[in-house]
């Protein structure tokens, strides 16, 4: 039976890593990287080993991170110079096992993507990215691209999905509860993917998204978004980790292993056809939570959920910085 677990402190990014880089143009977030790499350390083989394509990097943060959980190569792309200056400067190792490379993922191809790279990528290959998306409305959107997920919180995504598709990776993939988790689900199973394993983390909104909340307050109203008003800040969401198996034509899993990370302590291999209403549900059973624990996920007489559930109940970021 799936089972939820709980973690309460930063396990994979370093204490520097919680720090603010103090540069206009680096995103920082700390429980949207830590969601991150949980979801691609549930991804990877057991014991370790496998490449990571991180779309979107970033700081850098997630992939050193990520290649302290095991990966035995991650390769970043991103479009922002000044934040691969960071990366590089910050994160990129001697050896090449951590490398970055400037790069539009929603314009290059799958080929284009692999060719940033220094040397080949080793096999199995996994996918990870966590765009940018929050629902914004079109003025707002323009002066805060990295947080901007277009209308529905998924303007990355088809993008995201594609390449790993085509490059034959599992993915992981993080979004918001207002980001149409519904939604978000059902470009996941047109792929081809299943929903193996969910990390949620609760969070504040951040200040620029509780200054302009139209567009996720309209999603909400028409049922396509999760808010969590029953906790500590009465306008909370929840950071939403799916790690994603490919499915063969049978609907199975393809590639699962056993053992690895995931709540449960087994590597995901399974998954829930379509699980856009299984997704939803999950969402609001969390929300009916008073705690930062999200309690009501296990609570008695609780259904259980679909998949693996982990939470990670993580102490308040000393900043947030998005631009």
């Amino acid at each position: 039976m799936p089972s939820v677990s709980r973690v309460d402190a930063y396990t994979h990014l370093a204490p520097d890593d919680l720090k603010p880089p103090g540069e206009a143009e680096v995103f920082f977030e700390p429980a949207d990287t830590e969601i991150g790499v949980w979801v691609a350390a549930d991804l990877l083989p057991p014991g370790g080993g496998g490449t990571v394509l991180d779309l979107g990097s970033g700081s850098g943060a997630a992939a050193a991170a990520i290649a302290r959980a095991g990966a035995a190569r991650v390769h970043g792309v991103d479009n922002g110079r000044q934040t691969l200056r960071w990366a590089e400067r910050h994160y990129a190792s001697a050896d090449g096992r951590v490398s970055f490379a400037l790069g539009d993922y929603s314009v290059l191809s799958p080929r284009e993507l692999l060719a940033t790279a220094p040397g080949e990528l080793p096999r199995p290959l996994v996918v990870t990215s966590n765009p940018a998306y929050v629902p914004l409305p079109e003025a707002a959107a323009r002066t805060h691209p990295s947080i901007s997920g277009g209308a529905d919180g998924l303007k990355w995504a088809g993008s995201i999905i594609g390449h790993a598709r085509t490059l034959g990776a599992d993915l992981g993939l993080t979004i918001g509860s207002y980001s149409t988790p519904r939604r978000a689900a059902a470009l996941l199973a047109e792929a081809g993917y299943r929903i193996a394993a969910v990390t949620l983390c609760p969070l504040p909104f951040g200040a620029f998204t509780r200054a302009h909340p139209e567009r996720v307050l309209a999603l909400e109203e028409r049922g396509e978004a999760v808010l969590w008003r029953s906790g500590p800040d009465p306008l909370a969401y929840f950071v939403v980790g799916l790690a994603c198996r490919r499915a063969d034509a049978t609907g199975q899993p393809d590639g699962g292993h056993p053992g690895g990370g995931h709540p449960g302590g087994g590597h995901p291999g399974g998954g829930h056809p379509g699980g856009g209403k299984e997704l939803l549900d999950l969402l609001h059973t969390a929300a009916r939570s008073a705690t930062t624990r999200l309690e009501s996920l296990d609570a008695p007489g609780a259904a259980p959920p679909p998949w693996p559930v982990r939470v990670l109940d993580l102490p308040p970021a000393a900043a947030r910085h998005h631009w």
